[in-house]
């Protein structure tokens, strides 16, 4: 049984008529007739009934019940044509910090859905550690971290680096360039993801340090700065988004912090299946890095 005895079949009960369907098929009528008994033999009884010297053909009990099964077999055989032809969309897994999906590649990310209709993209954000986990084990294909964690397969390689500035309510009192010392702890909402910045921290506030507020999202520290005096440290791309969102006042350190470092985290052995769309998207992180959004949101 294949799709020319269906198709076939369908014809001459929608014709009622072998050479009007042999006509509407551009074939014969004796390939006609060869198709309809072909058929029968496959499914072991007769769909048509003949009577000699009629024009017309009608369907037996078991050709009118066919009917259904034969179209959607037609149906069936059509949309498997339609996938052959298609190129298959390929999934990608992406995990990265909150702050940098929310303040860096949401462009990217928006940019890759919208236009790459080969890929479905898939992004999460977690803690650094659990971005690291989910390379380690490949559950997931792409990772954006702060921190360069030792693993096994999961490697991390430097993309750029900002530095870190005060951000506060653009009536505070703070100026253009302000001294650590100037910053009052108990007016501080702690905002880090990297060791380097708590040792610093800890260095200019070694005697304050249960005196501060914490947030641990980007969405939480964007409620917090219609507050007057509060303060901030945050990487420049963070205060960046802040001044299209909410205003607010950058001020840069007279003595600057460690500078952030973003990692792209990949693991050693993809899979072979991801291997394709994990170039491609690389090849658009690469062009996205080169784009002015991207160099103004990180300087």
């Amino acid at each position: 049984m294949n799709i020319e005895q269906i198709e076939t079949f369908l014809m001459v009960t929608e014709a009622k008529n072998l050479s009007i369907a042999a006509k509407n098929l551009f074939i014969s009528q004796s390939a006609v007739s060869h198709r309809i008994r072909s058929l029968e033999e496959a499914l072991g009884c007769e769909l048509l009934i003949r009577s000699r010297g009629e024009k017309f053909v009608s369907l037996t009990l078991k050709g009118e019940e066919f009917v259904e099964i034969a179209t959607r077999w037609k149906t069936l055989s059509n949309e498997t044509k339609l996938w052959t032809l298609q190129e298959s969309k390929m999934n990608l897994k992406l995990a990265s910090i909150d702050s940098l999906n929310t303040c860096v590649f949401s462009s990217l990310y928006k940019d890759i859905i919208n236009s790459n209709n080969a890929i479905s993209l898939n992004v999460s954000s977690h803690w650094s550690k659990t971005v690291y986990d989910l390379i380690e084990s490949n559950e997931i294909d792409i990772g954006f971290t702060l921190n360069s964690l030792k693993y096994p397969n999961a490697i991390a390689t430097p993309l750029f680096k900002s530095r870190g500035v005060v951000i506060s309510s653009t009536y505070s009192k703070y100026p253009k360039e302000v001294h650590p010392h100037d910053l009052k702890t108990s007016d501080e909402i702690l905002f880090s993801y990297i060791p380097e910045y708590e040792i610093w921290h800890n260095f200019w506030w070694e005697h304050d340090q249960s005196e501060y507020s914490s947030v641990d999202t980007v969405s939480l520290l964007f409620t917090m700065f219609d507050l007057k005096e509060k303060w901030a440290i945050v990487p420049i791309w963070i205060a960046r988004k802040f001044e299209k969102i909410h205003p607010v006042k950058i001020s840069e350190l007279s003595t600057e912090p460690p500078e952030y470092a973003c990692y792209h985290v990949f693991n050693r052995n993809p899979k072979p299946s991801k291997v394709k769309t994990i170039k491609q998207f690389s090849e658009a992180l690469e062009n996205y890095m080169k784009t002015e959004e991207f160099l103004d949101s990180i300087k």
